[in-house]
């Protein structure tokens, strides 16, 4: 099986509104207008994640997470998932956070990834990928990482070219 991922990464991410988000910078078109509503940027996220250039996802509630990215899943049970498919065009994804795509939409001069998130890069090969998003906390019962527990695994396939997959509405949103 080819390896995908050129590194098995863990990041620290923070949340500070719920959301968080896996982006081609390449292709995603950041900027929707400066004095955009909710309303406004599900509309644009649903639609950057059928372009294949955004896969964003409610966390349940707000903290500092560990997302690993991986080839296989771990044995450990998840609370929920989704599967979603992917562009990667430089060689990389970013993950990133809603106040990030936030900024990037209401100003032109702003950009994903935010300087302060740029080491938040995944280098992968070009292609399409399924990526599964596994949250592996309950986030009812939960309020904060534990040191060295993985909150999202991020289980990266690449995808069969004839796969099209449109969603309706950001994942695990319940506004």
């Amino acid at each position: 099986m080819p390896f995908y991922l050129k590194y098995a990464f863990t990041y620290k991410i923070s949340d500070d509104s719920g959301f968080s988000a896996i982006v081609n910078a390449d292709k995603y078109a950041s900027f929707v207008k400066r004095d955009w509503h909710f309303s406004d940027l599900k509309l644009h996220f649903t639609e950057a994640m059928n372009n294949e250039t955004l896969i964003i996802w409610g966390t349940g509630t707000e903290g500092d997470w560990a997302v690993k990215f991986v080839e296989q899943p771990s044995p450990q049970h998840a609370f929920r998932e989704f599967n979603k498919v992917i562009r990667v065009t430089m060689g990389g994804l970013y993950l990133t956070n809603y106040e990030d795509l936030t900024m990037a939409a209401q100003f032109e001069d702003r950009k994903i990834p935010a300087m302060h998130r740029s080491d938040l890069f995944v280098p992968m090969s070009n292609g399409r990928y399924t990526l599964t998003v596994r949250q592996m906390f309950d986030p009812g019962g939960h309020r904060a990482a534990h040191a060295g527990q993985v909150n999202f695994e991020v289980v990266v396939q690449k995808a069969p070219e004839a796969t099209e997959q449109k969603v309706e509405s950001i994942f695990w949103c319940e506004q």
